[in-house]
């Protein structure tokens, strides 16, 4: 009897034993699928950012390649502007040689003054070398000097000419002021005169040229003397580079 309930003991136990071996299995399994699957997303995770970080790097790359490409627009735009006044330069000292050369002796009579400035070649002539006193109408003088001047600069048709007209200080007086109220009138139509001699009798192109009226705003000398009217009184022609 005792031997028949210890038998019955043992395959109990056998049962109970081989009962858990299958569960410790599964939970083995499950662990390693889990543990795998964290991996796996670990890995993903980590991809993600790398692809990430790749994308990012081909921006700045892009980025850094537009701003070579921008500086090397740059560079060549400054380089060409750079020639390009070299060649302006050039050009104004050339077209300087050439008036003072065609030129000369007004210059040194004082009739006509020439000065470089700013990139510009500037040419001053005296009213009463282009004008009799109180007129508008340019002199037989005054036409064969600009005549020269025209034709000194006649090949450089890319030259801009710009005409200004000055007065002195003394208000119009006598018959001369109903057809000239102010010095306003009396500068911009003497100006206007040169370009129109310019164009209609010398030749040159009307588009390079340009009219411009001071008075007597804008004096190089003091209007309480003779010889300071005198040289307020005046015509600039002002030979630049293209506008």
């Amino acid at each position: 009897m005792l031997k028949k309930a210890m038998f019955s003991v043992l395959c109990l136990v056998c049962s109970l034993l081989c009962s858990c071996v299958p569960t410790n299995r599964n939970l083995g399994i499950e662990t390693s699928l889990q543990n795998t699957k964290q991996r796996v997303e670990q890995q993903n995770k980590e991809r993600e950012d790398m692809e990430r970080r790749l994308k990012d790097m081909e921006n700045i790359s892009l980025n850094l390649a537009n701003k070579v490409k921008k500086l090397e627009f740059e560079m060549e735009k400054r380089n060409s502007i750079i020639q390009l006044q070299g060649k302006v330069i050039k050009l104004l000292d050339d077209t300087k040689k050439t008036i003072e050369t065609s030129l000369r002796d007004q210059i040194e009579e004082k009739l006509l003054e020439i000065e470089g400035v700013e990139g510009k070649v500037k040419l001053i002539f005296t009213d009463m070398i282009l004008f009799d006193p109180g007129r508008t109408r340019i002199n037989k003088k005054g036409k064969e000097l600009l005549l020269k001047l025209a034709n000194s600069i006649k090949e450089n048709k890319h030259q801009n000419i710009v005409v200004e007209g000055h007065t002195d200080n003394r208000p119009v007086k006598g018959s001369a002021k109903q057809k000239y109220p102010t010095n306003w009138e009396i500068s911009t139509s003497r100006a206007i005169a040169v370009v129109r001699f310019f164009q209609e009798e010398a030749g040159l192109e009307p588009e390079r040229m340009s009219v411009v009226g001071y008075s007597f705003y804008r004096p190089i000398a003091s209007n309480d003397t003779e010889e300071g009217r005198r040289r307020n009184r005046r015509i600039e022609v002002i030979l630049g580079p293209p506008m």
